[in-house]
């Protein structure tokens, strides 16, 4: 039995006091996070905005097990919030779609939750989505037919895991007209207060998914109106997201929900995602947090004359974010993926971020090399003396066996490989005098 054919759907039971502790650290956590917002100015306050949504809109279909393009999220992003920014080639309809969609559920946080509100959403999401699908899909209503929920093994076999309720239109309707009403209801309270939105938005996520209104994008537009709920304890909407860090416990949250499936007392639920919420919160002071870092360091380094494939590689670590590069470092492999330099121009090339104090190396070896962001406010108080150029030894020693092996071979004729080498070779010397000098003993006749 599903918890929908039980006598007392759709009223949820839940103990409010195994929630009090994580609903006060809620509070304060708002608070802070009101304060580190206020630190921004406007520019980097869209900047995070931006930011946040890009992140959102990746996680919420990656728990979809959809993989989108990151540029073009931030591009559909930005350009829906009326910021400047040009439109890419191509066609990315789902990219654009769950941008648009993610930028209408803030901009519709003081208009009630409605049929024609949750299926402009996902009119929105799927838009230009059509020719992705086997077989026709309604888009923008509710599904005229029965669902289940069903999970597929290696081998192809399915198993339903989850059957909804409501077999046309008309039913799917009747459920969620009672879902609205209960949403829009501001007499909704909790010990004589109103519901807390973490309260709230857990029970809408439940009761919505388990409708199942649509044939598609559930998943994802049942998180937008858990978001929305959420959204109900501010003035406007917050710097947070669920979604990323539901993202990161994925198999959690959905072990989580089919606990809730033949039961309409869902104790557990609530208190694993009032407690998912507070972490949300957490993620989101760590944003903010990196964009004034990452404002302070344009502040610090942003008269620096970069060239163009050094400017793509520090925009595409920032619009990464701090989960990105920044705690990864960056490989000369990398850096040849993003800009398409080859081996000796990328050297020259993070050798000159590491002189003007853009990067910091570190490790060692050609695979060993990383390079991270030197964020200004994480240097010493007094300035060390400036370091001397890099000089990889070991990559050295490598290229030089490789040159003596062919210099014989080639000597006296025109050999593009060989030049490829003296010039990698002299790219990572970096005008060390030591090692210019082996290279010339090694070329003289």
């Amino acid at each position: 039995m599903y918890h929908w054919e039980s006598k007392g759907w759709p009223l949820f039971k839940y103990d409010i006091s195994r929630v009090t502790a994580s609903l006060n650290k809620y509070a304060k956590k708002a608070y802070s996070i009101e304060g580190a917002i206020s630190q921004l100015s406007s520019t980097d306050h869209d900047d995070a905005y931006v930011h946040m949504l890009v992140e959102e809109a990746l996680s919420t279909s990656a728990i979809e097990g959809e993989k989108l393009n990151r540029e073009e999220v931030r591009s559909s992003v930005a350009r829906f919030l009326g910021l400047k920014e040009p439109e890419r080639g191509g066609y990315f309809p789902k990219e654009k779609g769950i941008a648009a969609m993610l930028v209408d559920v803030r901009k519709s946080v003081s208009i009630p939750m409605s049929k024609s509100l949750v299926c402009h959403w996902h009119d929105l999401l799927l838009h230009g989505s059509e020719d992705y699908y086997v077989h026709s899909i309604i888009k923008g209503d509710y599904r005229d037919s029965p669902i289940n929920v069903v999970r597929e093994n290696l081998y192809g076999d399915t198993e339903t895991i989850y059957k909804a309720p409501a077999e046309n239109r008309n039913e799917v309707e009747h459920e969620m007209n009672a879902f609205f009403q209960w949403y829009n209801n501001d007499a909704i309270a909790c010990e004589g207060s109103p519901l807390s939105g973490p309260i709230k938005a857990a029970i809408a996520h439940l009761w919505f998914v388990a409708i199942h209104p649509f044939q598609d994008g559930n998943g994802r537009v049942g998180r937008a109106i858990a978001e929305h709920a959420l959204f109900q304890d501010f003035s406007r909407p917050p710097l947070f997201s669920i979604s990323i860090v539901i993202n990161t416990n994925r198999m959690e949250y959905y072990q989580q929900l089919r606990g809730t499936n033949s039961t309409l007392v869902v104790d557990n639920w609530v208190a694993w995602f009032v407690e998912l919420v507070n972490e949300s919160q957490t993620k989101s002071l760590e944003s903010v947090e990196f964009v004034l870092k990452k404002s302070k360091f344009w502040a610090v380094y942003g008269d620096i004359k970069l060239n163009s494939r050094q400017e793509k590689v520090m925009n595409k670590i920032f619009s990464v974010g701090a989960d990105g590069f920044v705690r990864d470092g960056l490989t000369n492999e990398k850096y040849r993926a993003i800009t398409g330099a080859p081996p000796a121009t990328a050297t020259r090339d993070l050798k000159s971020l590491v002189n003007n104090g853009l990067l910091i190396p570190s490790g060692a070896g050609k695979r060993g090399l990383r390079y991270f962001v030197n964020f200004p406010q994480e240097r010493e108080l007094f300035e060390p003396k400036k370091a001397q150029p890099l000089v990889d030894d070991v990559a050295l020693a490598k290229l030089i066996k490789k040159i003596e092996r062919n210099i014989d071979y080639f000597r006296g004729e025109k050999n593009l490989g060989l030049n490829k080498l003296i010039d990698e070779y002299t790219a990572i010397a970096q005008g060390s005098n030591d090692a210019e000098a082996k290279l010339k003993s090694i070329l003289s006749p």
